[in-house]
């Protein structure tokens, strides 16, 4: 039988099975030597100590973070501004077109009856054509045109889109007539001081009790006594709003007892300056009634007609209260009273 030749087991370079393997070392280096002891008995090698961990910076992380709000937040606000900008001049381009381009002035009409013509009321307004519609001062016109026409009471000038113009014009209404030296002046419903004349137009009425400082005309008319300014105003008002006509004086001689003398033959006494108008409603109806004849004269006293209803009519032609001559003293008694 033959026996196999047993070959040797195969060296491993550099080691031997079972051994650990063994470092090199570079050359001029000292080799050091095997620890062939058990490993029970090896004696442990120095653990080198960890370096402790580092912490992130968080206060980098944080100021990066806010740096990025923040810009956003410059971004956002240039961006508002932007179109902020861009807004305002799309407005004012379109404002600029509006004023140059559109309402444009083309027409300026005249409405309203009036002594003067409308090409002397268009002049003393001072309007024209070619101006803007919405640029135009309507109340500088307006006061333009009272001023120098004195006649006109109110002038009110209207925009009418997109192209015109139209001036309104309402007449004042002639109040009385105050003597003033040697001429008259003629003194509207609103106390606007409308004329000076040699002569009292018919059928004004003539107020006395009053003495003129200030009378230009255009202007409102100024009294020496502002009271009595003022009892006029109302006094007057209250004539227009109840169209009483055929008046014939006013007397303010006293301004807590004004008068008025209707037709020239009966005076209306109205007591404390308060509740004109009704006072004189309360007149039309006694002579709508038929309580007043055209044939009565007298002095009707209205002084309690607003509250109580009642008025008191004495016969016979009294006479005004600035007189005090004998003759005017006897036509001032009545002839008899009564109650209405």
């Amino acid at each position: 039988m033959e026996k196999k030749r047993r070959t040797p087991p195969q060296q491993t370079r550099g080691r031997s099975r079972g051994q650990p393997p063994q470092r090199r070392t570079a050359p001029g280096q000292p080799t050091r030597p095997a620890d062939h002891r058990p490993p029970a008995q090896r004696t442990p090698a120095p653990s080198r100590p960890r370096p402790p961990a580092k912490e992130p910076p968080p206060r980098r992380r944080r100021r990066s973070s806010i740096g990025a709000a923040e810009r956003r937040k410059r971004r956002r606000r240039r961006m508002k501004l932007f179109y902020l900008i861009l807004f305002l001049l799309v407005i004012g381009t379109a404002l600029t077109f509006a004023f140059t381009v559109l309402f444009r002035v083309e027409t300026v009409e005249v409405r309203g009856e009036s002594r003067y013509s409308a090409e002397e009321i268009l002049k003393a307004s001072g309007l024209q054509t070619g101006g803007n519609v919405f640029l135009t001062d309507t109340a500088a016109a307006s006061d333009a045109v009272e001023k120098a026409l004195p006649y006109i009471g109110v002038a009110d000038v209207r925009r009418i889109l997109p192209s015109g113009l139209e001036i309104i014009v309402e007449e004042e209404a002639v109040a009385g007539a105050v003597l003033d030296d040697t001429q008259y002046i003629l003194v509207g419903v609103s106390g606007k001081v409308l004329d000076r004349v040699t002569e009292k137009p018919e059928g004004c009425p003539l107020i006395k009790g009053v003495a003129v400082r200030e009378a230009p005309i255009g202007s409102q008319i100024v009294y020496e006594e502002g009271e009595s300014r003022e009892v006029f105003d109302k006094l007057s008002q209250a004539i227009a709003a109840v169209n009483l006509d055929k008046v014939t004086e006013i007397d303010l001689e006293d301004s807590y007892d004004a008068k008025v003398l209707y037709d020239g033959r009966i005076w209306l006494e109205f007591g404390p300056p308060t509740a004109f108008e009704e006072k004189l409603r309360f007149f039309l109806e006694l002579l709508k009634e038929g309580n007043l004849t055209e044939s009565d004269s007298g002095t009707l006293d209205l002084s309690l007609a607003a509250s109580t209803d009642h008025a008191y009519f004495s016969t016979g032609m009294a006479s005004s209260s600035v007189s005090t001559d004998a003759s005017s003293a006897a036509a001032s008694t009545p002839e008899s009273s009564s109650g209405l």
